[in-house]
């Protein structure tokens, strides 16, 4: 129970102090509250860290605009760099803005517990404050929808690129399907006819050898890329519908994901790249096998075609009783540029500030937030969707989606020239 004194504050010092203060407990009413929301059941699964993230920032820069000093931080890039770790850590737009709102009540709740403390303060001067809390926390709750539609809108790119590529597919295939009508004089209607009809028609005469081993790669290679971006594109709709809902289930993940490993060794081997795997004997955990599956084979499929040579790894851990991690690392040449570049920064590993009334000075690195993971506007994000390569399409964005049906989080390292690295945080359990 906090007491005073006096009854005759200044005001705003003595406010600024109060909220100082009562930062710590602030937090933790914070928490509670959230947590105590039915809505917000992945709060439960967030270390102490992980969940004030940079909000003890966002308190510090209120307290400079109470006193009117200069921000050493921009608010709005705190507000989209807080954005983009909770949508890092699987939460929705609107649980992101449950959860604000619960600070900014929590903050209310402070204001008239000053007054409460100081009941001469002038009513006049509690509504100015009252009034610009109102307005930073309103600053701060749009910053994070923009951020969350800078990422819709990437995704979106992403979409448009893959689809586009589908196109470019299948155009080759017509102009592929002229030239094979020219020498067999066979009316076939339809790009996918070709494929289907690709075996009977290189059986024609008229065709040299080399003629037919053009053909026939050109039909495997576009018939397997069609393929996969079809199929992808199919899944994410239907996880983006809700139609594809979640079975739980107990299961071993170790055998689950050992067996995925065993499966593509022999592809491994093919391309002369050394594939290992390394963690405990066992880990019972709760997860959706189908989807877990999904994760960990669109990976390391991603792994095995884009590493020229060298090394894949794939290892696991319990992390505590409450998560595991599965993490898949390859010697490739690293993601940079385009899409998938853009996507790789929104899913850059943070640094969880610690200090709550110093987040600024916290060791070993600073954590002030940065615009590096900023998405450029339409037209500059679709010229980047023009120039992106096959492996920006949806494949990253589909591990994310289901990802984020799995409570889990997906975090992505590169190095250029160097490799890959792909971290998923999964939960052991969840809540009924």
């Amino acid at each position: 129970m906090t007491t005073r004194s006096s009854n005759n504050p200044q005001p705003l010092a003595e406010l600024v102090s109060y909220f100082f203060t009562r930062r710590e407990a602030i937090l933790n009413n914070w928490r509670i509250t959230c947590e105590n929301d039915a809505f917000l059941g992945k709060i439960s699964t967030l270390s102490r860290d992980e969940f004030n993230n940079l909000i003890p920032i966002v308190l510090t820069l209120l307290e400079k605009r109470l006193m009117k000093e200069p921000e050493d931080v921009d608010p709005a890039i705190a507000a989209t760099s807080h954005g983009l770790h909770r949508w890092q850590k699987s939460h929705a737009l609107l649980e992101t803005i449950r959860e604000l709102n619960h600070f900014t009540q929590i903050l209310y709740n402070e204001l008239e517990a000053f007054h409460a403390l100081f009941p001469k303060t002038e009513a006049r001067f509690l509504l100015q404050v009252h009034r610009l809390i109102a307005q930073f926390m309103s600053e701060t709750i749009d910053g994070s929808v923009k951020k969350y539609d800078e990422l819709q809108r990437l995704e979106a790119a992403n979409r448009a690129s893959s689809l586009q590529k589908v196109i470019d597919q299948m155009t080759e295939l017509s102009q592929l399907r002229g030239t094979m009508l020219r020498t067999t004089s066979h009316d076939l209607r339809g790009s996918f006819g070709i494929i289907n009809s690709a075996a009977h028609l290189l059986k024609m005469d008229g065709l040299s050898q080399e003629e037919r081993d053009q053909f026939l790669e050109m039909l495997n290679r576009n018939l397997t890329n069609v393929q996969s971006m079809l199929g992808n594109l199919t899944n994410l709709s239907r996880l983006e519908a809700g139609e594809d809902m979640l079975q739980i289930q107990t299961i071993d993940v170790v055998g689950l994901v050992k067996k995925l490993i065993d499966d593509a060794l022999p592809l491994a081997s093919e391309r002369g790249l050394v594939l290992s795997a390394d963690g405990p004997e066992s880990i019972i955990a709760q997860t959706d096998p189908g989807k877990l599956h999904q994760i960990a084979y669109h990976l390391l499929q991603n792994a095995l075609q884009y590493t020229s040579s060298g090394f894949i790894s794939v290892s696991w851990i319990t992390e505590n009783d409450f998560h595991w991690i599965l993490s898949i690392q390859d010697s490739g040449a690293g993601i940079s540029g385009n899409l998938a570049g853009l996507l790789t920064k929104q899913l850059k590993p943070n640094v969880e500030p610690v200090s709550v009334l110093s987040p600024d000075q916290s060791d070993p690195v600073s954590v002030l937030p940065t615009n590096e993971h900023d998405i450029p506007e339409g037209s500059v994000l679709a010229q980047t969707a023009v120039n992106s390569t096959h492996r920006e399409g949806v494949s990253l964005q589909l591990v994310k989606r289901l990802c984020e049906l799995l409570d889990a989080s997906l975090e992505i390292e590169t190095e250029e020239g160097r490799g890959s690295l792909f971290r998923i945080r999964f939960p052991v359990h969840y809540n009924n």
